[in-house]
């Protein structure tokens, strides 16, 4: 579980955690209760052209809970690129897309830091559904949430 090492194999991606202020955060830890946001940036490079179906995979760790914004009629108050389809789960956030040469999209995540403890964040991927040879991940990470 913890050895998940960072690629980047023809695509780039970005994680800023952000308060709901605007200002940036360390997720390793986090004070329980917290509202806050999970900025993805992909990037494609161009060296393979325009990519389509493209699949962004986001799981969240035990300790946090995804706000759905859409279930609340809020989506439109955060950053967010257009996409073909978002499926937004309990524990995950996947979202499919296509993207130009030279463009990136960053999707938005609001996440609440719920129960206390140390849990295990997986990385973030981005693939292309249909090519195996253009992906992405971030290393995952060890995060806290802090009682207040």
């Amino acid at each position: 579980m913890e050895d998940t090492e960072a690629v980047e194999n023809g695509l780039r991606l970005q994680i800023n955690y952000k308060g709901t202020n605007g200002e940036p955060i360390e997720p390793e830890s986090i004070q329980q209760g917290t509202d806050f946001l999970a900025e993805v940036t992909v990037y494609n490079p161009g060296s393979q052209g325009d990519l389509q179906q493209l699949a962004l995979t986001q799981v969240v760790p035990s300790g946090w809970e995804i706000t759905n914004t859409r279930l609340q009629g809020t989506s439109d108050f955060y950053q967010q690129s257009a996409y073909d389809y978002q499926d937004t789960r309990d524990d995950r956030v996947l979202t499919y897309f296509d993207l130009p040469a030279g463009e990136r999209k960053t999707f938005t995540v609001v996440l609440n830091a719920t129960y206390a403890g140390r849990f295990y964040q997986p990385g973030v991927y981005c693939e292309a559904m249909y090519d195996n040879t253009l992906n992405v991940r971030t290393e995952g990470q060890w995060v806290k949430v802090e009682q207040p």
